[in-house]
């Protein structure tokens, strides 16, 4: 009796010992793809990550591994052997992304794995090229668990009698405490992030939004979730408008303002749509103990004779941030409240300022990686030509250490004079985006100061070093004879608000959500009071290059006629008043309803 007892103990502890193990094992394998990301991405990672962050991505793999092995915990005991198709699955699933990660810096989404027809050739052997030792973290721990489930657990667990109400309570165990883990994780996310107003809205921004890379939604929320987002998106990405939405949008188009051929000022010329990381408008003019922290962004602003100034542009970015900027200056649509277009909707044809511009050569140079934001597709679908990345600047940039700005500006000056005149190319900057807590080195006169506040001091010093690069890049434009002859637009692609604590900021920001445009030998004179919104560039550009006589003029206001003075940073949102507010409040249904039904698709 007493050995029958043993007997039954035994096998029961093999199942549970079994999971245990798989579990372990795919924590192991998550945290193995988790680590080289980040290490990828920061080399520095694993010298700066803190114990709490770790704590988290542990719990998160831990709550996947609990949900992934349900099945072993559901199925009949003869059946288990059938688990191992997650384990399988995971285990491919982690190695394509140890594999893919070297050379895209980001995890392989859910729609690349369908794109079979891919594998071949140029594409197969970067695979083989990238296989590594990395790779075995993630092999060999499935390897050790089968050999020890076919030494010690298989004849235990495929012998041993489970009730189906046993199996079940074991199954919902599980999921309640992924659903429990899930929840305190972003009852922590939302305590630590003062931007979300309130519990529900930072559930929508931990599992409805893509922040930034895929790996990053990966940190935050764990595979599981990860995967679940990628399936959704990847199936719903299209939405069908009625008939009567459909006719709501196509007035709402026809209704638009149109050009005027009066404006076409900067008819045939170059354009450069410089689009700043976060430069605030408060830096113009400032000073520290006299001395001016932008002076080429402040002599530019004074001399209203042929440049068209505003001070006065207000953030419409979203979940996409700095890409939502460069989508509303490309196209002169109004980002997604939720999803950021740049990862969700990557794909859709747009009319942007490029196609309008018709056989202008164009180019895209920035400082990303391509799979940021999925900025190499997205400068396929705005229709450049031409797209220039870190990669194609990184030896500039080791140049230069931490002026990253003066290394890009460096790469378009080289590649100005070989490009076929008239040109169109749009720059994105990224020298001051956040955080701003490590000091330049030496130590310049802006942190000597010890004005503001040390995060303060930090992004003033950024914002001195563009400057200073604006100022060489204009110079070499002028030597080159390019500068006469070239619409140099600078815009902010948002607003940052640089310290949360207002004593700590200079007494002439006001609010801190005013961002700069800036459209220099534009063939129009005047400062802009505003205020006006990022989605009213689109139509101003337009109509200065003298090509709105098209059908799309954007969903914004051109500023030229003078008539603009409210703006709706959100579709609940509004500041100044007059008549065009109603329709700046609408067009954001209207330009997501664009967005989703992909309206600009060839119909066949």
């Amino acid at each position: 009796m007493q050995s029958m007892n043993n007997r039954k103990s035994s096998i029961k502890n093999a199942a549970l010992y079994f999971f245990l193990m798989a579990a372990a094992t795919i924590v192991v394998q998550l945290m193995a793809v988790e680590y080289h990301f980040n290490k990828l991405v920061d080399p520095m990672w694993i010298e700066n990550v803190s114990i709490s962050e770790l704590t988290f991505l542990t719990i998160n793999n831990i709550a996947d591994g609990l949900v992934l092995m349900i099945p072993f915990l559901a199925l009949k005991p003869k059946w288990r052997k059938w688990s191992w198709i997650v384990i399988v699955l995971l285990t491919l699933w982690c190695m394509a992304q140890l594999l893919y990660m070297p050379s895209y810096r980001d995890l392989m989404p859910l729609s690349s794995f369908l794109l079979v027809e891919n594998m071949g050739g140029t594409v197969a052997r970067s695979v083989f090229g990238s296989f590594r030792l990395a790779v075995l973290e993630v092999l060999l721990p499935p390897i050790v668990l089968y050999f020890a489930y076919r030494i010690w657990f298989k004849r235990s667990i495929e012998t041993s009698k489970s009730s189906w109400p046993r199996r079940l309570g074991a199954a919902l165990m599980c999921i309640l405490a992924f659903i429990g883990i899930r929840l305190s994780m972003t009852a922590m996310h939302y305590y630590h992030d003062s931007e979300s107003t309130s519990y529900a809205q930072q559930l929508t921004n931990d599992y409805c939004v893509m922040w930034t890379r895929q790996g990053d939604y990966l940190n935050q929320n764990g595979a599981v979730p990860y995967m679940l987002y990628g399936f959704a998106t990847t199936i719903h990405n299209r939405t069908t408008l009625s008939d009567s939405e459909k006719l709501e949008v196509t007035r709402f188009i026809n209704e638009q303002p149109q050009s005027s051929n009066d404006y076409s000022t900067a008819q045939g010329k170059n354009v450069i749509l410089l689009v700043v990381e976060s430069l605030n408008s408060w830096v113009i003019d400032l000073k520290i103990d006299g001395r001016e922290i932008t002076p080429t962004l402040n002599e530019l602003c004074r001399d209203t004779v042929n440049n068209l100034v505003t001070l006065n542009m207000r953030t419409q970015v979203k979940n996409g941030r700095s890409s939502d900027g460069i989508f509303m200056y490309n196209t002169g649509l109004l980002p997604l409240t939720i999803q950021a277009v740049a990862n969700t909707y990557g794909d859709v044809p747009y009319p942007s300022l490029v196609k309008l511009m018709g056989n202008y050569d164009s180019f895209y140079a920035c400082c990303d990686e391509p799979t940021l934001w999925n900025v190499r597709n997205m400068a396929s679908t705005y229709g450049y030509d031409d797209f220039y990345g870190k990669a194609e600047i990184n030896s500039l940039i080791k140049s230069n250490g931490y002026l990253i700005d003066k290394a890009l500006l460096d790469k378009v000056v080289q590649m100005l004079p070989q490009r076929k005149q008239p040109f169109i190319g749009l720059v994105a900057t990224a020298g001051m985006h956040h955080p701003y807590n490590s000091p330049m080195e030496p130590t310049t006169w802006i942190q000597s100061s010890g004005k503001y506040t040390r995060e303060v001091r930090c992004y003033l010093e950024c914002a001195a070093a563009f400057d200073s690069a604006l100022q060489q890049f204009i110079l070499a434009m002028k030597h080159e004879g390019l500068y006469d002859n070239t619409m140099l637009v600078i815009v902010s692609d948002h607003s940052e608000n640089v310290d949360d604590d207002p004593a700590g900021r200079p007494s002439i920001e006001p609010e801190g959500d005013r961002c700069v445009f800036l459209a220099i030998n534009s063939g129009q004179n005047g400062i802009i009071a505003g205020p006006v919104g990022q989605i009213d560039i689109f139509p101003t550009l337009v109509e200065l290059m003298g090509v709105g006589n098209q059908r799309w003029n954007g969903l914004g206001n051109s500023l030229l006629h003078g008539n603009v003075a409210s703006v709706a940073p959100s579709p609940s949102q509004s500041l100044g008043n007059g008549p065009l507010l109603s329709r700046q409040q609408k067009a954001w249904r209207i330009s997501e309803m664009i967005i989703k039904s992909r309206w600009f698709e060839p119909k066949l």
